[in-house]
């Protein structure tokens, strides 16, 4: 298994926590649950979408980023009146958790 494809986390890992509350997120799982449908959305597709307001959803989606759920990708495009639109899908990483700091060896 590729390295790039999953994440090792250990309960004690302050990663651990930050899964813990995407997992805890209602607004987080509809994120989710959105982009499995979708495959790939902006922030303003999912606020029209989702009936979530931006800065709750920019909130959620730092997030998704930095817990490893979601992603930027790569291609982005540029609005009508020049501001950068950045499309985010999710990861296509599994995220480990282990009782005890993990061993990338044995996995």
């Amino acid at each position: 298994m590729n390295e790039e494809n999953f994440m090792l986390v250990s309960l004690n890992d302050e990663k651990s926590k930050e899964i813990s509350e995407v997992l805890g997120s209602e607004t987080c799982k509809k994120i989710i649950n959105y982009l499995i449908e979708n495959k790939e959305a902006s922030q303003k597709d999912l606020s029209d979408s989702l009936n979530i307001p931006m800065n709750t959803l920019d909130y959620n989606i730092k997030k998704l980023v930095s817990s490893g759920f979601i992603q930027k990708r790569k291609n982005f495009f540029w609005s009508s009146k020049g501001k950068k639109i950045i499309m985010y899908e999710l990861s296509n990483r599994s995220i480990v958790i282990s009782h005890k700091k993990p061993n990338k060896e044995k996995i």
